[in-house]
C-alpha cells in the first residue's frame, strides 16, 4: 500500500514539526511507500492529491480541522477512491474527536498499522464537500476569522475573544428552506446542519450515526435582531447539553438526508470550519461517501 502524507507545519502550536522525523520513520514501516510533502499556503493539499493521486492507496494528513477539510474535498473531487488518514495537530480536531482518532500521534499512528477503513458520510454543499457540521449566524465565522497568531497564543479561548467581539454585528438572517419539497421561510440568527458528535471541542449529538446518510438540522427561529440575545442563551444551552429531542417552537430540529437553502443575498456559510459562500444551497448528505482509517 502507497501513501501521500502532507503536513501542516503551522497546525496548532507547530507540535507537528516536534515529531516530524518518528512520524516519517514510522510511515514508512507502514506503508511500502511514503511521499513527504508540507504546505504552505492554502490550496497546497488539492493541488498536491490531484498531481500524485495516480500510483498512491491512501492520504495520510498531519493537522488541524481546516487541513483536513481540504483533503476531503480534494479527495471527493477525485473519480479514484483514496483513504483518509488524520494525525490530529490542531487547536480543537473535531473532525478526528467524531472519529475517535487519539491526539496523541503515537496512538494514531497504531490506527494506521491497523489498516482499519471506516465509511464515512460526507456533507455535499453544491461542489464543495464536509463530514462533520454546516452552520451559518451567531458565532459560526469564528472558526475562519481567528487569527492564526491568536490560536497559537491562546488556544481555544481565542475563539471566545473573537466571538464575543463579533456577537453585536451578527444580523438576522431571512432564508427559504426546502425540505421533501415542501417550503419553509424562517428568521433565524443560528443554525447548523450537524453529522458529528463534536462541534467547536464540545459534545453535541450523542447519538449521532456517522454512516446513516442523515443529518441533523437545528435552527433558532426569531422576529427580530433583538431575539439573538435570547439565542445566545440557547446556543449556550445547546453546546453545554447538546441537541434535545423535545425543543419549544422557536427551535427547529429535524434528521435531513438532501436540503435547499435559499438567501435574500450572498451568505457565508461555515463548512467544517472553512468558509463558503452562496445564495443558493444545494445540500445532500452522501451515504459513506469518504474511506477514513480509524
Amino acid at each position: 500500500m502507497k501513501c501521500l502524507f502532507i503536513y501542516n507545519p503551522n497546525s496548532g502550536k507547530k507540535k507537528v514539526l516536534k515529531y516530524l522525523e518518528d512520524i516519517k520513520t514510522k510511515l514508512n514501516k507502514i506503508f511500502d511507500e511514503v511521499k513527504i510533502f508540507a504546505t504552505s499556503k492554502k490550496g497546497d493539499i488539492k493541488e498536491l492529491i490531484k498531481k500524485h493521486c495516480i500510483g498512491i492507496d491512501a492520504v495520510i494528513v498531519a493537522g488541524g480541522d481546516g487541513t483536513i477539510s481540504e483533503a476531503v474535498n480534494s479527495i471527493m473531487h477525485l473519480n479514484k477512491k483514496l483513504v483518509l488518514g488524520i494525525l490530529p495537530f490542531g487547536t480543537v480536531n473535531d473532525i478526528s474527536r467524531n472519529l475517535g482518532i487519539p491526539k496523541n500521534y503515537k496512538k494514531a499512528l497504531s490506527l494506521l498499522e491497523n489498516k482499519r477503513v471506516f465509511k464515512l458520510d460526507v456533507i455535499k454543499i453544491n461542489n464543495t464537500y464536509g463530514v462533520y457540521v454546516l452552520g451559518g449566524g451567531l458565532f459560526t465565522e469564528t472558526s475562519y476569522n481567528t487569527s492564526q497568531n491568536s490560536k497559537k497564543v491562546f488556544g481555544k479561548i481565542a475563539y471566545v475573544f473573537h466571538a464575543l467581539k463579533k456577537f453585536i454585528k451578527t444580523k438576522t438572517i431571512d432564508l427559504e428552506i426546502e425540505i421533501d419539497k415542501d417550503l419553509h421561510k424562517f428568521k433565524t440568527s443560528f443554525f447548523l446542519i450537524v453529522n458529528s458528535k463534536y462541534v467547536g471541542g464540545q459534545r453535541l449529538c450523542k447519538q449521532s450515526v456517522l454512516n446513516d446518510g442523515k443529518a441533523t438540522l437545528i435552527l433558532f427561529q426569531n422576529k427580530n435582531a433583538k431575539a439573538k440575545f435570547s439565542d445566545l442563551c440557547k446556543i449556550a444551552n445547546l453546546f453545554l447539553f447538546g441537541i434535545k429531542k423535545n425543543y419549544p417552537s422557536t427551535v427547529f430540529v429535524k434528521d435531513i438526508n438532501s436540503i435547499n437553502f435559499t438567501f435574500s443575498s450572498q451568505f457565508d456559510f461555515n463548512l467544517d470550519g472553512e468558509k463558503l459562500s452562496c445564495k443558493e444551497a444545494k445540500i445532500e448528505i452522501i451515504k459513506e461517501g469518504l474511506n477514513v482509517f480509524f
